[in-house]
């Protein structure tokens, strides 16, 4: 006996894309450069911090 009910719709799947494809803070603000280290630093809400040495500046600068 065939099925009368609607045929169902095909399901539609979204790839799911990390925010850890790039490097943090990409393209918001130049990166600064480490007091410590010279490496070139990322934003991270109010503060730089380092990637190599982990320094990181207060979120006043001080």
């Amino acid at each position: 006996m065939p099925d009368s009910s609607p045929p169902k719709p095909p399901v539609i799947v979204t790839p799911v894309v990390s925010a850890l494809k790039s490097l943090p803070g990409a393209g918001a603000e130049p990166a600064a450069k480490c007091e410590r280290c010279g490496a070139e630093m990322y934003r991270m809400h109010a503060v730089w911090r380092c990637p190599q040495c982990r320094f990181k500046t207060d979120c006043c600068g001080w």
